[in-house]
């Protein structure tokens, strides 16, 4: 786009006196959050106008998403690595887009990698930037902030333990709580979500959540799957809900009981207690007695929701290894982390198979101790996070940026 274009465009946006705010989530998650805060956006700038990139969510509260977002979604070291040459060029011209565009504020949902680069180039354009969502500097990396102090005018972090972080770098920063804690219902009602999932009450029922991001659910659908398998022989009343965040994870998934059923490795009759749901993750979790997640936010969701879980997950050798180097925490799922104890069995990588995820799922189902001390430590953590999330990030906007003055 040449000059007397680009300021025909800037004028054109004057005389509209109408706000741009654009936006880039990277994953599920982050469309959540994503369109949560559109909604509080819309509610105190009805007039303005969102970009970017955002996942089915954010599109539906009217945000013009430029790029899937599913081009964003991949997790791990190796995993980035094959797809780095496509992520690099997908961000150039996102940088490229947004520097013409010049909105008044740009937000960087999660997907630090990405985004981080994104802000630091719009910063240096005078475009104010924000980061919504802390990196995980209190896991590994703490000096990544002095880094992240050049790129971002403000972040938005969703636990109370992180501002103190971000004050000894002199970084703005709010917290905001968890969204998730707000759309999780004060006493969740197990009988009236089976009802709308069309269970009876009395079925014994767990929830399988093998991930959002392609390489999550490759990865782990085979080893839950199986494991379900040893859990219904023991339980054979046991039925199970796979809430499934898209097509293509669905025929993932599909394919997987397909192939596990040529090879007998299950059986007709365990596929018969399977059930797969499109999304419906939260409803899933109201409704289950337990659950089998993978890290990341559907271990919190789980945790907000005063379910019982297992946690397992395998990554890449390669990932693993550098994580496991860096990492400066010896938990990776929120629920542990925020207790700042072992109250949820995390199995990883070598301890990820069939046989002790089953294993660890059996112990929970049986053990009343076990559950109340999970459920009685995240009803604290529900709580704590339950803060009116999209309303907290908007004041935070609001003083970091020029939003108002524009509008």
């Amino acid at each position: 786009m040449n000059l007397i274009q680009e300021i025909t465009d800037s004028a054109h946006h004057a005389m509209s006196n109408n706000l741009t705010i654009a936006l880039v989530a990277g994953e599920m998650s982050g469309d959540t959050l994503g369109a949560n805060l559109l909604q509080a956006l819309k509610s105190r700038y009805p007039h303005a106008r969102f970009i970017g990139i955002g996942g089915p969510k954010m599109i539906a509260e009217g945000m013009q998403s430029w790029y899937p977002m599913e081009r964003l979604s991949v997790m791990g070291f190796f995993e980035v690595l094959k797809r780095l040459r496509e992520l690099l060029v997908l961000r150039k011209q996102l940088i490229q887009r947004l520097i013409v565009e010049k909105p008044d504020v740009f937000i960087g949902i999660d997907a630090p990698d990405f985004n981080f680069t994104v802000e630091k180039k719009l910063k240096a354009h005078g475009i104010t930037t924000v980061h919504y969502v802390g990196p995980s500097v209190w896991a590994w990396r703490e000096k990544r902030l002095a880094k992240i102090k050049q790129a971002v005018d403000g972040v938005l972090v969703l636990f109370p333990f992180e501002p103190a972080y971000y004050h000894r770098y002199a970084i703005p920063v709010a917290f905001v709580g968890h969204p998730l804690a707000q759309q999780v219902p004060e006493i969740p009602d197990k009988a009236r979500a089976r009802t709308q999932l069309g269970f009876a009450v009395d079925l014994p029922l767990t929830a399988i959540l093998p991930g959002s991001r392609m390489s999550e659910i490759n990865q782990m659908t085979t080893p839950y799957l199986l494991a379900a398998a040893q859990v219904s022989h023991t339980c054979p009343r046991m039925h199970f809900v796979i809430p499934v965040v898209h097509q293509t994870a669905m025929a993932a998934i599909q394919q997987a009981i397909e192939i596990l059923l040529k090879t007998e490795e299950i059986s007709a009759e365990f596929v018969a207690k399977l059930h797969l749901l499109d999304g419906q993750a939260q409803l899933a979790l109201e409704a289950c007695d337990q659950a089998l997640v993978t890290s990341g936010t559907a271990t919190l969701e789980c945790a907000l929701m005063r379910r019982p879980l297992i946690l397992a997950i395998k990554v890449h050798p390669l990932s693993y290894w550098i994580m496991s180097k860096l990492a400066t925490t010896q938990w990776i799922g929120l629920p542990n982390i925020l207790a700042n104890r072992s109250i949820v069995p995390e199995l990883i990588q070598a301890q990820a198979t069939a046989p002790k995820i089953a294993q660890s799922l059996l112990a929970l189902i049986d053990s009343v101790p076990l559950r109340q001390q999970q459920c009685s430590a995240f009803e604290i953590q529900y709580q704590q996070l339950k803060q009116p999330s999209a309303d907290l990030a908007v004041e935070a906007l609001r003083k970091w940026s020029r939003l108002d003055a524009v509008r």
